[in-house]
């Protein structure tokens, strides 16, 4: 009966050791080499050209006159102007680069670029025309019918640009033509183009948005993670690599992004440091990530990514509110065969 019990242990250490070599096998760690049989995937620009930025509208595109064209400035100040387009580009231009998502877009979704703007800060310009003491706010209402407001003290913080160039270029018409405000860690939904009319005001925030759908647009971007490359599901053979590649970001610095990969049958919940393998020392920008995973056995396989911010903020494992912003852990299906 011992020696039966003995040769029982013994051959349940045996499989545990198996099971185990097995799972540390099937989910290395990071592996950046580029062995034989690998499946890659490219990345889309770093910085979005601007033909590629993603477009939401609530209508059709406003045919603005260059010529014609005034952004009238009004309410809550001392010194109301309209101003032609010849005294927006004298301005003092400054340039800042930023990511921004939809904030309806889901895991994985299409809706997320990163451009550089060029424009000047609305808060200087505002100020240059004597806020009076009762104002809280500024509203903006573009050509399309849109409109979105923030509070001067979110002016202030966020660094709201009034954008007229993108990309080095004058903006174009599917993106605002003439003047785009841009907040920088804002959701685009609070980002509008076309704006022809900015009113100082001095009650609460309006927001088409809000008004129209009880959507609340008002938070920051949350921190994210997105899946680029490859594409779901992937079936590849036994020995095979593949390439996965994708970004992080959110309404600050990225900290770090990490991975889990998943097989139905052994499951290991551990989580792996992901390769940055391109960025700029920026809040508000994406991070592109990327890892080479070899897979020596066959099964079922899912990958996840997920990332945390500066200030150790996680993006979630699950968000069932799909129209705030927030977005659960991208996955990519592993067929290995």
């Amino acid at each position: 009966m011992r020696h039966s019990k003995k040769i029982f242990i013994v051959f349940s250490l045996i499989i545990a050791v198996g099971v185990g070599l097995l799972i540390v096998i099937s989910f290395p760690k990071d592996n950046n080499s580029v062995p034989k049989g690998i499946i890659t995937g490219e990345f889309p620009d770093f910085i979005t050209k601007n033909e590629d930025y993603f477009i939401t509208r609530i209508s059709e595109i406003p045919e603005i006159n260059s010529s014609e064209y005034r952004l009238t400035v009004w309410g809550e100040i001392n010194n109301p102007k309209n101003f032609t387009l010849s005294e927006l580009y004298s301005l003092d231009i400054i340039e800042k680069t930023l990511t921004t998502e939809c904030i309806g877009n889901q895991p994985k979704g299409p809706l997320l670029s990163t451009a550089v703007w060029g424009g000047f800060l609305m808060l200087e310009f505002l100020e240059s025309l004597g806020f009076k003491e009762n104002a809280t706010g500024v509203k903006y209402r573009a050509a399309d019918g849109y409109y979105v407001s923030h509070t001067i003290d979110q002016l202030r913080e966020l660094g709201t640009l009034g954008a007229l160039y993108m990309n080095g270029e004058i903006l174009p018409p599917v993106q605002g033509f003439p003047l785009r405000v841009v907040n920088p860690g804002a959701y685009g939904a609070k980002q509008p183009a076309w704006v022809i009319d900015i009113e100082v005001i001095d009650r609460p925030l309006e927001d088409y948005y809000h008004d129209f759908a009880a959507w609340d647009t008002s938070p920051p971007m949350d921190v994210d993670s997105t899946i680029f490359f490859s594409a779901e599901p992937v079936h590849i053979d036994v020995g095979m690599s593949l390439e996965i590649g994708g970004a992080a970001f959110g309404g600050t610095k990225i900290s770090k992004i990490e991975y889990q990969l998943i097989n139905i049958v052994y499951w290991n919940p551990n989580w792996y440091r992901l390769q940055i393998n391109e960025s700029i020392d920026a809040d508000h920008v994406w991070v592109f990530w990327k890892i080479v995973i070899t897979f020596n056995y066959s099964g079922n396989y899912y990958f996840y990514s997920k990332a945390t911010d500066i200030y150790n903020n996680t993006q979630p494992r699950d968000d069932l509110n799909h129209w705030d912003g927030t977005n659960s852990w991208p996955s990519l299906a592993i067929i290995v065969d």
